[in-house]
């Protein structure tokens, strides 16, 4: 987390640990996987798809050193606080904890019916992503029994990051995969 002096959020290195820039490399490699995929797609929605993945790897690379869920934690505390709910706040974390998993599964669900002409490459990394934003989305939440498990380490490998670099890896292999198979004919 990056905070300053009062304890408020401020932009800075977040994760400035060993495995931190593992998982921003990995983030990295993920993002020219897909960026290399969608050279190699037709145009169209085989394309889009990379392109969206690749802008997306980009994008949480940069939020895992800036900790900007940190960020949006302080601001819905903020509102708790402002708003006279914060009294409550386990009962509303665990419904937007709750609210996430569905929609990981709402997104899972449109996501095969939306993807289903994409070939079986786009289909994986599709899952992986949905993985790694509900995985993103329930740590945002910081709920102290899931920070709890979150933080969690066996022989000094925590499980968020197991959790975080799976989601990436799955992304990883699927575009590995997509790159290394001949380019499609449709």
């Amino acid at each position: 987390m990056t905070t300053n002096t009062d304890g408020r959020w401020h932009p800075g290195i977040g994760d400035p640990n060993a495995t931190g820039w593992i998982t921003v490399a990995a983030y990295a490699a993920a993002m020219l996987l897909c960026y290399l995929c969608q050279r190699k797609a037709q145009p169209g929605p085989h394309r889009h798809f990379w392109v969206g993945l690749m802008l997306t790897m980009a994008a949480l690379g940069i939020n895992k050193q800036l900790d900007l869920q940190t960020w949006f934690t302080e601001i819905g505390r903020d509102l708790a606080l402002q708003y006279g709910w914060y009294a409550r706040r386990r009962l509303v974390q665990v419904l937007f904890i709750a609210a996430m998993v569905l929609g990981g599964l709402v997104v899972s669900a449109w996501l095969a019916r939306r993807l289903k002409d994409l070939d079986v490459y786009a289909r994986r990394a599709a899952y992986g992503l949905v993985v790694l934003g509900v995985f993103v989305w329930v740590r945002a939440a910081s709920f102290h029994h899931v920070d709890m498990l979150l933080g969690f380490s066996w022989n000094h490998i925590a499980v968020n990051a197991v959790l975080e670099l799976s989601g990436i890896g799955a992304i990883v292999h699927s575009a590995w995969g997509r790159w290394r198979a001949p380019r499609p004919n449709t």
